[in-house]
């Protein structure tokens, strides 16, 4: 007579899924925290403190604290918990100049793959979308350049300039954190983006990664501008001021 097949088993993988599922929930959740700066650079956090703010049990929280800590974004600090990365000149220098050079990349790759007609669309919406406010601008602003960076058909550029989009999102985020100007829709350049499309409708590869390089240099300067106004600017790493009391 056959054996059958231990109960516990499957109810024992099904257990080992589901902590992994809540593990990445709760590495998605404070990536955000982190990338919009609701969790600032250069705090020092515990993984007791992201269970109590987030409402979120010890196993989960610690897995997701070593994606992050693997990511880059948090530091471990032996028996005292995390620290969060700094921002400071050098690395937004850093983050743009490889922003620059992978997206030139991309962009060559994407001539003749991307759906043309689709960011169009898109950089509509992006100029419309300005009355949403900061936010809504910044997630379609960051589906246009997804759909360049898919469009690659390569899954380790994609990756990379993923992480990159997220980094420079949160250097956006941290700019009025520290008294710089906040990205307004002041800031849209859609004739920029149609120059951008009509130079991969035109099939010319060369000409579509010299004007995304040139795109994102723009989008370093325009940071870099908007944090001179800060009176922290010439403080690196610069930090955001804590209220004294």
């Amino acid at each position: 007579m056959p054996k059958k097949a231990p109960v516990f088993q499957e109810v024992a993988g099904d257990a080992a899924s589901d902590k992994a599922d809540l593990g990445e929930k709760a590495y998605r959740l404070l990536y955000g925290e982190i990338v919009r700066c609701r969790i600032l650079p250069g705090d020092d956090i515990t993984e007791a403190q992201m269970c109590e703010k987030y409402d979120l049990s010890r196993s989960p929280v610690r897995r997701a604290l070593a994606l992050l800590a693997h990511d880059g974004l948090i530091t471990p600090i032996p028996r005292l918990g995390f620290h969060v990365s700094d921002i400071s000149l050098v690395t937004i220098r850093q983050t743009f100049e490889m922003r620059a050079a992978l997206e030139g990349l991309a962009a060559r790759a994407a001539v003749g793959r991307v759906d043309v007609g689709l960011l169009r669309k898109l950089n509509e919406e992006y100029v419309s979308g300005a009355k949403a406010g900061r936010h809504g601008m910044m997630e379609i602003h960051n589906r246009i350049h997804r759909e360049v960076y898919a469009a690659s058909s390569n899954p380790i550029l994609e990756k990379v300039l993923t992480q990159l989009l997220d980094q420079s999102n949160r250097i956006a985020y941290f700019v009025p954190k520290v008294g710089g100007r906040a990205f307004s829709s002041s800031d849209i350049n859609a004739e920029e983006h149609e120059l951008l499309f009509d130079a991969i409708s035109e099939n010319d590869a060369e000409k579509a990664a010299a004007l995304f390089q040139a795109h994102i240099r723009e989008s370093e300067e325009q940071v870099v501008e908007a944090l001179m106004q800060s009176r922290y600017f010439s403080e690196l790493p610069i930090r955001v001021e804590r209220p004294s009391g």
